[in-house]
């Protein structure tokens, strides 16, 4: 009965999803096809970093399976309402893979994925390993403590004034784990530095972003990471907007993608991107379809991807080459291989709560 009114829920919602360009061509289910139909479901796409990172995957997927594989993004819209029925919609539409999740999509597709056990299901970037254990889950995460170290150290290390910001999208335990790697690298750089760190309350709120950023220039801070999405963008036009004003000396950090690269068309807020802290979600995507494919997947589990395998890192681009001394790439390096072979260990705040509070309390600007 249940799957019954989830038929006739996703016949009333379909008209709606496509009109709002919802979806691609829907996947077809013709008998006896060898074409892999996969569909990639995400909110929006257009952020400039993490949602576009995940679509990216598509690219990776055609450029390695060619006309063997079908597979679209479907974006599912903004409210929380519609996810659900888009992933029911999905679900009928004869998908052999779909990939969603996150903290925020993963509810979503874990509701419809129980009912539709014969469709294999990626997570892309889950936030509970038990709710992922189903048979037909696979679930990929990002060691996102060690972005945010990685970060830090960079921060600390080229920070002149001894104070550095964050912009964060949300506040909430999935966030706090990127701010209490930061500060952690941070301190290990400089263990003299102050850090503010503020909450958006969204991922598409710039204004809100940029006038929280203004402040922490205010207060003395010199390099700002924005770690909030589209939201981040705010922080790239109050740094260059202070370097108009003469604080030359002012840097962003960018998050998810080498936002130096994405912002290029706008090539005054580019300059004032450092570098930025990656999560390869592209390329974690390609290869766990590729697994699933292919018949290796481990479905029901959940795997964390480190440093070490190089799904998290740095973007080293030849601007950030440009604008470090020999001596900042060194120090740089000689932390970031500590994280890959374990000789520090990055505090997680997912897994010792309380991590970031604690830390802030330490080098929080007073």
């Amino acid at each position: 009965m249940k799957k019954l009114f989830s038929l006739l829920l996703v016949a009333v919602l379909a008209l709606s999803l496509v009109a709002c360009g919802g979806t691609d061509t829907p996947a077809s289910n013709d008998e006896g096809s060898d074409v892999t139909k996969v569909a990639i479901l995400l909110p929006h796409i257009g952020d400039q970093s993490y949602l576009d990172i995940v679509a990216n995957a598509k690219t990776l997927l055609d450029a390695k399976y060619g006309s063997a594989i079908s597979v679209n993004v479907v974006q599912m819209g903004d409210d929380e309402a519609d996810w659900e029925p888009a992933n029911l919609q999905a679900a009928n539409e004869g998908y052999d893979i779909i990939v969603s999740g996150n903290w925020q999509y993963e509810g979503a597709m874990l509701a419809v994925a129980a009912e539709y056990p014969d469709i294999k299901y990626v997570n892309f970037d889950y936030s509970s390993a038990d709710a992922n254990s189903l048979p037909n889950v696979y679930a990929v995460a990002y060691a996102c403590q060690e972005i945010g170290y990685l970060t830090g150290v960079v921060a600390g290390v080229k920070s002149q004034t001894g104070i550095i910001g964050g912009v964060v999208g949300q506040d909430n335990a999935s966030m706090n784990q990127f701010m209490a790697g930061y500060i952690q690298g941070a301190a290990d750089a400089n263990p003299d530095i102050k850090v503010i760190i503020t909450y958006v309350g969204s991922y598409s709120d710039p204004a809100t972003a940029k006038e929280q950023s203004e402040g922490m220039i205010k207060a003395g801070a010199d390099v700002i990471w924005g770690c909030a999405g589209g939201s981040g963008n705010g922080v790239f036009e109050a740094v260059t907007e202070a370097r108009k004003n003469g604080q030359e000396n002012i840097w962003a950090i960018g998050v998810d993608d080498d936002q130096y690269m994405t912002m290029s068309a706008k090539p005054e807020l580019a300059a004032t991107i450092l570098t930025s802290g990656l999560k390869k979600c592209d390329v974690a995507v390609a290869d766990a379809v590729s697994a699933v494919i292919e018949g290796t997947a481990p479905m029901g589990t959940q795997v964390t991807l480190h440093i070490a395998e190089g799904a998290v890192a740095l973007a080293e681009n030849e601007y950030y080459l440009a604008n470090m001394t020999a001596d900042e790439l060194a120090t740089v390096a000689a932390f970031a291989a500590k994280v890959a072979d374990g000789t520090t260990v990055v505090v997680d705040e997912l897994v010792t709560a309380g991590a970031f509070a604690d830390l802030y309390a330490k080098y929080g600007l007073k």
